[in-house]
């Protein structure tokens, strides 16, 4: 017979009791095997543990130091179950989130607090890629926010830390985004129209050794485009890299939503095709698996928010288009409305002298279709007749220039109607 942890517990309700048959009645067993279960630990430890009277039982002194230990010992037990069940209870109510990287990391914990999986979170944050893999495929992690590369011909090899698509682990992509180059602002090539990679051939760089291997991936994506990198500062991303940049005028690519310091600035570079896949990776047995697809949804319109619409046009652009135009600023002057036909005769107090002039018409002068013909009257009358009639003409003329283009005897149309 083995000395287990019911023995003492049993021990320690007899010694409580007083009595082997109330003790009995308090641990739900019959007396006679509590009795033998008493004699056998007896035997077990060397000696009586209880002395037997008409008023009951009590501890002798071997069994009071059996008592002693036997006390301590459930207590302890019974602390450490209430803490496993409280661990089991919170594991079982606790989504464990890890990113090692990634620079959306704001955006997760904001879609996941949004989400109505009602527990509790629990963040884990490492180093390196390669870490956060082996903590998901360990169980340590139940969902992880991983950045990767989309092209991966520069590089020769799949990205460190990549997760294969198994039975366990699953990894969904909800966002891409590109890599561009993070420089001080007074360096000569922010200013430059267009970046290109071999501009950056004698730049001194900034990568971090490590277990996802930042300096080979580089070093091989440099070498695509002709040269070498020279490597002059190992600082990881939650090192000072802005500092460094704008002080010393070093260069290092960054992904482009990653904010940068006052005095540093990222450009794109024309000829690096290298893109960032964001995706989400979880444990397939986990009980937030069920909320993933919900989650992705919610991310991937962060990101659109985030990363903002297609570029638009200049707003001073816009502004001058928006702004409508005075009537004395534009260019085409409506046309003036159509005079009504005159309907009386002239005057004959108002002669109409004919025009000898051979020069051109005045811009006062109305064209042909300026007024419509008005009937030429039957006869002359009064003095507008004798002066018509007296007036030199030119010989084989038969009317004058103000009066050509309309019949003979019509009066000029009047300046109003001529349009300038």
């Amino acid at each position: 017979m083995d000395l287990q942890l019911r023995h003492l517990r049993n021990l320690c309700a007899i010694a409580d009791a007083g009595s082997l048959n109330r003790a009995a009645i308090a641990l739900g067993l019959p007396q006679p095997a509590l009795s033998r279960q008493v004699r056998r630990l007896e035997q077990l430890l060397g000696g009586p543990l209880f002395e037997r009277d008409s008023c009951g039982v009590r501890p002798t002194p071997l069994g009071t130091s059996v008592l002693d230990h036997a006390d301590a010992i459930v207590r302890l037990s019974d602390n450490l179950g209430e803490q496993l069940r409280g661990h089991r209870v919170r594991q079982r109510s606790t989504v464990r989130v890890g990113w090692a990287t990634s620079v959306l990391h704001e955006s997760l914990l904001h879609c996941l607090r949004r989400l109505p999986f009602g527990g509790r979170l629990r963040v884990v944050t490492t180093d390196s890629s390669r870490n956060l893999a082996a903590l998901l495929r360990s169980g340590e992690v139940d969902l992880a926010m991983r950045d990767h590369c989309v092209n991966e011909e520069p590089f020769g090899a799949p990205p460190a830390g990549g997760l294969p698509q198994d039975g366990v682990i699953s990894d969904v992509v909800w966002g891409e985004s590109p890599v561009h180059l993070a420089l001080a602002a007074t360096h000569p090539l922010a200013a430059a129209p267009v970046i290109t990679m071999a501009d950056l051939a004698d730049e001194d760089w900034i990568s971090v050794y490590g277990a996802d291997g930042c300096h080979e991936k580089l070093r091989r994506l440099c070498g695509a485009y002709g040269f070498t990198p020279r490597i002059s500062h190992d600082i990881p991303l939650s090192g000072p890299r802005c500092e460094v940049i704008r002080h010393q005028g070093s260069v290092a690519l960054a992904q482009a939503l990653r904010p940068v310091g006052p005095g540093v600035v990222c450009r794109p570079v024309a000829d690096l095709t290298l893109r960032v896949r964001h995706s989400i990776a979880f444990r397939k047995d986990s009980r937030f698996a069920a909320q993933v697809p919900l989650l992705v949804e919610m991310l991937s319109a962060a990101f659109r928010d985030l990363a903002g619409p297609a570029p638009a046009e200049p707003r001073h652009d816009r502004a001058v288009r928006l702004r409508p135009v005075p009537a004395d600023h534009q260019t085409h002057r409506p046309e003036p409305p159509t005079p009504k036909p005159r309907t009386a005769e002239p005057s004959p107090e108002e002669p109409t002298v004919p025009e000898t002039s051979t020069s051109g018409p005045r811009p006062s002068e109305p064209s042909a279709a300026a007024a419509p013909p008005v009937p030429e009257p039957s006869a002359p009358h009064g003095s507008g007749a004798l002066v018509r009639a007296l007036a030199p003409r030119p010989p084989g003329a038969t009317g004058s220039r103000a009066t050509a283009g309309r019949p003979a005897g019509g009066p000029p149309p009047h300046p109003s109607c001529t349009n300038r």
